[in-house]
């Protein structure tokens, strides 16, 4: 019988945590699995939860809430033996939707119960971790304001990046990709390791989750008025034919700014240096689809 923790996060999904628990101890093959439930209750919890689980003898650990949470739990697990798996309760759920597991809670846990792993990157940028995306420009400005919201939500989220539009003025970047640099002036700079944000908005439809590389994209400045046509093809999987569109695949990329950077990790917000690097670890964590 393998242990098996399900940390919970109650800041994501509307309440939806408490259907999780709930269909947690209803559908779970408890013949299968010795179940624990675990709460966070504050901000970095989920990674020290995570870790108190691993000691105390847990084979597989399942992040309750969205992209932020699998990122805690993830980075408990670079190359680990263990398991991780995920019920997308979040605001966006990139990851999962990249990944194929369902935004139903009860069809989320029927795959958990069938265990089936698949070996996925993740990526380290400087000395931190990422799952899904990594972001500079546009999405990590409203994502530094999402941070800040009591009451999150895809409403929340489309209200904020309409409203923030016209106050976000596009950032010139230096990138060494592929033994090449570049200055680029870039709405958004995207390092992707799923295809898309969440909520099927795919800023990368090419990304594989385990092919190695980094999926470096760039959406160019803008005039507004193609804001709207951009958004259509975030929406239908064709961002990468627009001409405002650039992408690169590589192992490793340099980023530098002549001023802090304002990212999002996963959809949190971080502030680091103006040199940041990033780099890919391929197969690394050991993901139940």
């Amino acid at each position: 019988m393998e242990k098996i923790t399900f940390i919970i996060n109650p800041i994501a999904g509307h309440k939806k945590y408490k259907t999780a628990e709930k269909y947690i101890y209803r559908y779970l093959n408890l013949k299968k699995f010795n179940l624990s439930i675990k709460y966070s209750t504050k901000k970095g919890d989920v990674e020290k939860i995570s870790r108190e689980a691993i000691n105390n003898g847990s084979n597989i650990i399942v992040a309750v809430g969205g992209d932020g949470t699998v990122n805690e739990v993830s980075t408990t697990l670079i190359n680990a033996k263990l398991k991780m798996g995920v019920i997308p309760i979040g605001s966006g759920n990139g990851l999962a939707l990249s990944l194929g597991i369902p935004l139903n809670i009860k069809r989320a846990i029927e795959r958990i119960n069938l265990t089936n792993v698949k070996k996925i990157d993740s990526m380290v940028i400087n000395d931190s971790h990422s799952i899904n995306i990594i972001g500079f420009g546009f999405d990590a400005f409203v994502a530094k304001h999402f941070s800040k919201e009591s009451n999150r939500g895809l409403l929340k989220y489309i209200y904020l990046t309409f409203s923030l539009l016209r106050k976000y003025k596009s950032k010139e970047y230096t990138i060494r990709v592929n033994n090449k640099i570049e200055k680029i002036k870039a709405f958004t700079l995207n390092v992707c390791n799923g295809k898309q944000f969440g909520n099927n908005f795919y800023i990368s439809p090419e990304s594989k989750l385990d092919d190695g590389k980094l999926n470096i994209c760039v959406v160019q400045d803008f005039k507004w008025y193609q804001f709207f046509f951009l958004i259509t093809l975030f929406y239908f999987k064709k961002i990468h034919f627009s001409k405002l569109y650039k992408s690169y695949k590589a192992e490793r990329l340099m980023v530098e700014t002549k001023t802090k950077n304002l990212i999002h990790i996963d959809g949190e917000s971080q502030i680091l240096k103006n040199k940041v690097n990033i780099n890919v670890r391929p197969k690394s964590i050991n993901f139940i689809i």
